[in-house]
C-alpha cells in the first residue's frame, strides 16, 4: 500500500509540475488538460484521476505557489539572523523575489489560475491577507512595509508576465534597495 500511495503522489506532483511547465513555456492559453497530461507523461484519464476538472488542477496550483511562497520565505529567514532589522520583511523580499527557478514557472501558474477564475485566487489572497496583518502588528512603519510588499508584488508580477525590461544589475540594485527600506521600516 505505502509503495501506491508514493506512485500516487509522485503521478500528482509530475502534473502539477507539467502545468506549471505548459504555462511557463506557452502562456495561460495553453494550459488544456489534454496538453498537461501530454508533458506530464500520463493519461488524461490518469490526470483526471487527480485533478477531476480544470478548475481543481488550477486549485492546486494556487495552492502549491502559496506552500512554494512559504518554503522560499522560510529558507530566507534562515539565511538572517534572528538580530537583524525587519528580518521578516526582508525574509519576503528575497524568499520571493530569489533565485528559485520554479519562482517564474509558479508566478506564471498563478497568472494562469486568475485567468481562468478568481475565486481560485483565494488561497493567495488570505495569506496575503494574514502576511499584512503580521506587519500591521509588528513594530513596523506599515505603510513602508507595506509599499515594500507592493514593490515585491509588482516585480513578481512583471517577471511573471515576461515584462520586465531591468538587466539583471538593474533587478539587483531594486532588490538591494527594497532591503534597505526594509529595514528603516523597523527604525
Amino acid at each position: 500500500m505505502v509503495v501506491e500511495q508514493t506512485a500516487v503522489i509522485s503521478a500528482r506532483e509530475r502534473v502539477l509540475e507539467a502545468a506549471e511547465r505548459v504555462v511557463s513555456e506557452g502562456g495561460a492559453a495553453r494550459l488544456t488538460l489534454d496538453s498537461v497530461a501530454a508533458v506530464a507523461g500520463v493519461s488524461k484519464g490518469g490526470l483526471l484521476y487527480h485533478f477531476p476538472s480544470k478548475e481543481s488542477l488550477l486549485g492546486a496550483l494556487a495552492q502549491r505557489y502559496v506552500v512554494s511562497m512559504k518554503h522560499c520565505i522560510d529558507a530566507a529567514k534562515g539565511t538572517l539572523s534572528a538580530s537583524t532589522h525587519g528580518r521578516d520583511l526582508k525574509a519576503c523580499i528575497l524568499g520571493v523575489l530569489g533565485a528559485d527557478p520554479r519562482s517564474k514557472a509558479m508566478g506564471a501558474a498563478l497568472l494562469a489560475a486568475a485567468a481562468n477564475d478568481l475565486t481560485l485566487l483565494e488561497v493567495i489572497r488570505q495569506r496575503i491577507a494574514d502576511h499584512m496583518e503580521e506587519i500591521a502588528a509588528s513594530k513596523a512603519d506599515f505603510a513602508r512595509a507595506a509599499i515594500v510588499m507592493l514593490a515585491v508584488d509588482g516585480l513578481k508580477f512583471r517577471e511573471s508576465l515576461r515584462i520586465s525590461s531591468f538587466s539583471d544589475e538593474q533587478r539587483e540594485q531594486v532588490v538591494d534597495e527594497l532591503l534597505k527600506i526594509a529595514e528603516e521600516a523597523y527604525r
